[in-house]
């Protein structure tokens, strides 16, 4: 009978910690979503490429790793004063690094940018000699590295390449000559690319290689953070769910106990076609982790349909070393985020063409309105 006793009292407190516990839990979720709802009752529209996403209005956002064309590009404000002598230094320390011909040699050409409203200069330097094997047959090769500076409206603009020849030094000044400057929270009304500060308008001369990520965090959950990637679309790597299958085939037991998969499925996102993986983890140090991930494979060889990719890590602060922290905001919490965020994923609107004269005013009835952020 005392055994009897112990053991019920033991159930007993094992329930109640579980009725705490459970309690706990209801409200920190109570509590943290009202944060997210308090978050997201405002937003602001970013930019990134050719399409638009809605992130919180208090979040930090940064974008980088952006490319047209296979030209790096890099934002930077500064005034004109600041721009020229910069851009000096720069020329004077190319020109200092002598005549070598492996790639690490000095100024081979430097040029002022003809484009009305723009304050630019042009380097080619590091010429590098090489050859290729076209069959049996050795084809002698030569190319150089390119920097295109430009500064317009309080920013500068630099686009580089390392491996370019003539052609492709003309291709970074026609791209600058297509560069409008806009506001950080400015959606440009007409067609074209958006990059940091900045849109390469239509027409441009090449459409492809474009590629951006945009990286947001919250200051309040510094364990909170997302990125945003457009890239070209297309190619045949496996799809999300698929590649989360064949790592879930090579976990080991232990592994995969630790992993719980919220969501995995298809999700269809303003006519994005994608897949989305969501999973919660819980980690050797017992703290609890989130990963979320949203993917649309894109269309190869359409700069209108590339490949988006949006990711969310919760739980990981940068005060630990990288290591887990647990995450500052409730499982609920963090899917109401996610949820605000990528539903509002969409291609940009562009401004209507002007109708031609004589146009029949009834020509585009059947079209869709521009979104009310782009419209003229």
């Amino acid at each position: 009978m005392k055994h009897k006793w112990w053991f019920q009292l033991g159930v007993l407190v094992a329930l109640l910690v579980c009725a705490g516990a459970w309690g706990n839990g209801e409200v920190r979720s109570h509590r943290d979503r009202s944060k997210v709802a308090q978050l997201t009752e405002k937003m602001k529209t970013v930019c990134v490429g050719r399409y638009l996403i809605n992130v919180p209005s208090q979040a930090d956002v940064s974008q980088s790793h952006a490319t047209v064309a296979g030209f790096e590009i890099q934002t930077i404000g500064e005034s004109e004063a600041e721009f020229h002598k910069r851009i000096e230094a720069r020329e004077a320390g190319i020109a200092a690094r002598g005549p070598a011909t492996d790639g690490t040699g000095g100024l081979i050409e430097a040029r002022d940018l003809r484009i009305p409203g723009v304050v630019g200069r042009t380097f080619l330097y590091g010429l590098n000699r090489g050859y290729l094997m076209k069959g049996d047959v050795r084809v002698e090769d030569e190319f150089v590295s390119v920097e295109a500076h430009a500064h317009v409206d309080g920013r500068s603009f630099t686009l580089t390449a390392k491996y370019a020849d003539e052609a492709r030094a003309r291709l970074a000044d026609a791209l600058l000559a297509r560069l409008q400057s806009r506001g950080e929270n400015d959606i440009p009304r007409v067609q074209g690319i958006c990059i940091d500060r900045g849109l390469f308008a239509e027409p441009l001369p090449v459409r492809e290689a474009d590629h951006s990520v945009l990286h947001i965090g919250l200051p309040d959950h510094p364990d909170l953070g997302m990125a945003f990637v457009s890239m070209p679309g297309g190619g045949n790597d496996p799809d999300l769910l698929v590649r989360s299958a064949e790592t879930d085939a090579s976990e080991s037991t232990a592994e995969s106990l630790r992993v719980t998969k919220l969501r995995a499925d298809k999700r269809n996102i303003n006519g994005l076609a994608g897949e989305e993986l969501l999973e919660r983890f819980r980690e050797i140090n017992f703290t609890t982790t989130f990963a979320f991930m949203w993917e649309t494979r894109g269309v190869d060889s359409d700069p209108m349909r590339p490949f988006l990719s949006l990711e969310l890590q919760a739980g990981i602060g940068p005060e630990n070393g990288g290591m887990p922290a647990g995450s500052s905001l409730h499982e609920d919490a963090v899917l109401d985020l996610w949820g605000a965020i990528s539903s509002s994923i969409r291609l940009r609107p562009h401004a209507l063409p002007e109708p031609r004269p004589g146009a029949n005013a009834n020509a585009n009835a059947g079209n869709a309105m521009p979104d009310p952020e782009c419209a003229v």
